[in-house]
């Protein structure tokens, strides 16, 4: 397959994002989509957590803080009744592993407005992957290590007000072979924008909606959904609204940055 290249991505996009938004300025959803992708949400003062995410019909988790930062995740699936409990040990010596189901040892530093968290991801004791994660007020980025595959693959999220993009690069660095862009452009309303794929169609729609303490991020795609509650309350919170039964998509099966589970494209 013919290597993908940037300039012919970001041309692209941008001239689907014209098309669709008409907005320059920032827009609320897009601003809450890089702040979730980018990981605000594991930064101890962002003053931003993330409760709960639900797929009707197919699975609930829920996250509970401890000095601001995340230390537990359970994740609920409704089909088989099995619960899953994913632990995550900060700035803390190794030893403190359990060597029991997914556990997450983070480490983070703060560098002006900078900051960075490493991320080493196990599984019953044994090191599965190792991410970098730098993130600031305009931009992000991502090193994944993949230890089972000897893989590499470099993120870098740039928030440019009505449009985010994310380019994903086959390598340690923005200098390796482009393999994949997103982009999340604003829409004619400032609490929706659209994810668009690397042809320019959308595939996803996203709807920011305030709610007591904090809002929602509720993601549609092809009948599908799957809703993110944020808070500014410490530890897991009530938030919750009722959804109407829909669809949710095979698809969603592998975990995120924090465990949560997303979409497959």
């Amino acid at each position: 397959m013919e290597q993908l290249k940037k300039s012919d991505f970001i041309a692209l996009f941008f001239a689907s994002a014209f098309a669709m938004s008409t907005t320059v300025s920032a827009n609320t959803c897009t601003d809450a989509v890089f702040k979730e992708i980018a990981g605000y949400y594991m930064i101890e003062d962002s003053g931003l957590q993330l409760d709960s995410v639900i797929s009707p019909n197919f699975y609930n988790q829920t996250y509970t803080y401890s000095n601001g930062k995340v230390s537990r995740s359970q994740f609920f699936e409704k089909e088989s009744g099995s619960t899953s409990t994913m632990n995550y040990y900060w700035n803390k010596d190794e030893s403190t592993l359990t060597k029991q189901g997914i556990e997450y040892f983070m480490k983070d530093s703060t560098s002006g407005d900078t900051t960075f968290i490493f991320e080493n991801y196990y599984v019953q004791g044994v090191l599965g992957n190792q991410k970098t994660i730098k993130v600031t007020s305009p931009s992000a980025s991502v090193l994944t290590k993949d230890l089972d595959f000897g893989q590499e693959i470099f993120e870098e999220i740039i928030n440019k007000g009505d449009t985010v993009v994310i380019n994903r690069y086959s390598g340690k660095d923005n200098s390796a072979s482009l393999s994949n862009t997103k982009l999340y452009v604003s829409s004619t309303e400032s609490d929706k924008c659209l994810e668009l794929n690397k042809n320019g169609t959308i595939a996803n729609t996203i709807t920011y909606e305030p709610m007591n303490d904090g809002y929602s991020l509720s993601f549609y795609a092809d009948g599908f959904i799957t809703i993110h509650y944020y808070s500014k309350t410490e530890g897991t919170t009530s938030i919750r609204k009722t959804v109407k039964p829909v669809k949710i998509s095979p698809k969603a099966r592998y975990f995120d940055l924090l465990g949560r589970y997303k979409f497959t494209k």
